[in-house]
């Protein structure tokens, strides 16, 4: 009996587009579900928190395992809504395929932008399903030739057709054309010439040459109705790219953590080389030590079986491991892909406790629900008795509010979201400090610090030489710049500069091993100080879809919001706009936009760059602990914290 073929896929779309409900079918189809759930009702498999079937969307990533007599197929269904895209960041990096969901009726929209090209940069294959064409207003064609302008130098590969478009007993039947253009995109003229001859090749293996040499194929159907569910599911059974290990020692990649009563933190992992058995001790990187794995369970949508062991290919839950977190890699082996940074927190807020002697309880939830999504980054800022997050979106925060509560029992409460506002060098200048008192300590050191262009970030450099600073303090100061540089002058991280250390001193006798962790604060400083620091703001880029009539008004809505105007095209019965909008001016839009449409236009919003902001605008953010430019205190300070 020949070995199964083991597929690992993800099911990406827009909110809405109807991806959890694709994935329903798929499980239903393949057996692992009796009837398909539906999202509307909170009966959907893969949607298993209390706040995900109450709302009908979904927030986490979600796993389950379905098995056909071609394939074992691991499905994992992505949430949809942009607040929740660092889950979509995990899984795409798990991931053998993609199957992205596209409505007929709205067509590519915003989110869907963000994940084709993340898509791209990562070169993971990709199938294409447009949804809805029971729907009214469904147009295929329309639908692909929007997909077509997001793969620019690739080839759409179409597999199917609708029959009866529009309607609700819409069904889907095989494109004529389908293997011939299959062949094209082969490259291969004698499987082009022998195709000619009568002597056709094998459908599924022509698919993924294509595939390979960048075909995108796309399929159709309703996932609502069940219609051409079956076809994408043959189809990605047997013609999309399996697992194929390029090395044999253990590594496997954490996309979830969840936290269960009984068993405690349980990672969601892929496993890429090796095998896992239960009991056995790994490697875990980020913070470098060994943990033993306590057991392994397969996931099967709302319940898990145990498992004798895990092996490439696999999707498996392990628990034991107390000190893991979503996005880390375990074991000592290289994943084939890195994550794809999607996810851009732009707003910051404050937290606490309904109940004040709840504070230390809310510490312990937040941090906990940080190890499920490190994009939150929790600070607990001790001297302060505060605590500050992260986030995406004002979603977000009303998830995380019911999270606590259903699983914590904690009511929390939330400042108003402010913005993560962001500092650069104004020109360039020279930062220099010579820490020699009080003894035992000697660390001279001098920058040169200057601007780059927008996105840039930190660029460091060295040209010292080693005669006059030892590589072992080198590295101590290339190591203590970025966290010298994460609050500036005032308050927020500093980017798009170049770093420079252009000269440095030590003493053989008179420095101590920590003395270039506090030195370079304070040399940094000084430089930004000598510099000036322009304050950065975030930047959307803002795509609103309304009734043509609304223009003049949208337009205006736009500019009172400080917006630029990018493009404007016009379909039928609605009209596209796309603006960049700064975050600051964004967060009362959507309910104005809506007010303005009556409910009726979509708003869909990513980001776009960080730009300098307004002439004479401030904004200081208070900074946590003592300012290097307060030389003699920050010394003071530093001092006793390194010699406690």
């Amino acid at each position: 009996m020949s070995r199964k073929r083991k597929i690992n896929l993800g099911v990406l779309a827009h909110v809405d587009a109807g991806k959890t409900s694709l994935t329903e079918q798929l499980l239903f189809l393949g057996g692992a579900l009796r009837t398909a759930g539906a999202v509307d009702l909170g009966t959907a498999q893969t949607d298993t928190l209390a706040v995900e079937q109450a709302r009908g969307i979904s927030v986490k990533t979600a796993d389950a395992v379905l098995e056909t007599d071609k394939a074992v197929v691991n499905i994992i269904d992505t949430p949809g809504h942009a607040d929740f895209i660092s889950e979509v960041e995990r899984a795409l990096s798990v991931l053998d395929c993609a199957v992205v969901v596209v409505s007929a009726v709205e067509g590519v929209q915003a989110q869907t932008e963000i994940l084709l090209g993340a898509i791209q940069k990562m070169d993971l294959p990709c199938v294409l399903f447009v949804n809805k064409l029971d729907r009214a207003g469904s147009d295929f064609e329309a639908a692909c030739a929007d997909l077509a302008e997001q793969f620019s130098g690739r080839s759409l590969l179409k597999i199917n057709r609708p029959v009866g478009e529009g309607d609700t007993a819409v069904q889907v039947e095989a494109d004529p054309e389908a293997l011939e253009n299959a062949v094209m995109l082969t490259g291969d003229e004698e499987l082009l010439e022998n195709l000619l001859l009568g002597d056709e090749p094998d459908f599924a293996q022509t698919v993924r040459t294509a595939v390979e040499n960048g075909a995108v194929p796309v399929l159709c159907g309703s996932s609502k109705t069940g219609a051409g569910c079956g076809e994408i599911l043959e189809f990605l059974c047997t013609c999309m790219p399996e697992d194929k290990p390029e090395q044999t020692e253990f590594c496997a990649r954490v996309f979830r953590v969840e936290h269960d009563k009984q068993f405690g933190k349980l990672c969601h992992v892929r496993v890429f080389s090796g095998t896992l058995q239960p009991r056995q001790s790994v490697y875990l990187p980020r913070v470098d030590q060994e943990e033993k794995v306590a057991g392994i369970r397969r996931p099967m949508g709302r319940k898990q079986a145990d498992v004798p062991s895990a092996e490439a290919g696999d999707i498996a839950v392990l628990f034991g491991l107390s000190e893991v977190r979503a996005g880390d890699v375990i074991g000592r082996g290289t994943p084939p892909r890195a994550e794809s940074a999607l996810a851009v927190p732009l707003l910051t807020v404050k937290a606490e406790p309904e109940k004040p002697d709840e504070l230390m309880a809310l510490v312990t939830a937040l941090n906990a629900l940080s190890d499920e999504d490190p994009m939150l980054h929790f600070l607990w800022i001790r001297e302060k008795q505060e605590i500050q997050l992260r986030i995406v979106g004002r979603i977000q925060l009303e998830i995380l509010e019911e999270l606590l509560l259903e699983r914590y029992g904690l009511r929390a409460k939330f400042s108003p979201p402010s913005v993560i506002y962001k500092e650069t060098p104004t020109t360039a200048g020279e930062g220099f400090d010579a820490y020699l008192m009080p003894k035992p300590c000697w660390a001279i050191l001098k920058f040169w610090i200057e601007p780059l262009p927008r996105g840039s970030g930190l660029v460091y450099e060295s040209k010292t030489s080693p005669s006059r600073l030892m590589y072992r303090y080198q590295n101590h100061v290339e190591t203590a710049v970025p966290e010298a540089l994460t609050q500036g002058m005032y308050g927020w991280e500093v980017t798009d500069l170049k770093v420079t250390l252009i000269d440095g001193e030590h003493h053989h006798v008179h420095t101590h091993p920590l003395d270039f962790f506090l030195c370079t604060p304070l040399a940094i400083m000084d430089g930004l100080r000598n510099c000036g620091t322009t304050l950065l703001e975030p930047i959307l880029k803002v795509k609103l879809t309304f009734d043509p009539n609304l223009s003049g008004r949208v337009i205006g809505l736009v500019q009172n919001a400080r917006g630029v105007l990018l493009d404007q095209t016009v379909r039928g019965d609605r009209q596209t706009m796309t603006a960049e909008i700064p975050v600051a001016e964004s967060l009362e839009l959507p309910v104005e936009f809506a007010k303005l449409t009556s409910g009726r236009g979509n708003m869909a919003t990513t980001f776009s760059h960080y730009a300098p902001c307004p002439a004479g605008f401030i904004a200081e953010r208070e900074r946590i602990g003592t300012n290097p430019l307060d030389r003699a205190k920050y010394i003071l300070e530093k001092r006793n914290a390194l010699s406690s």
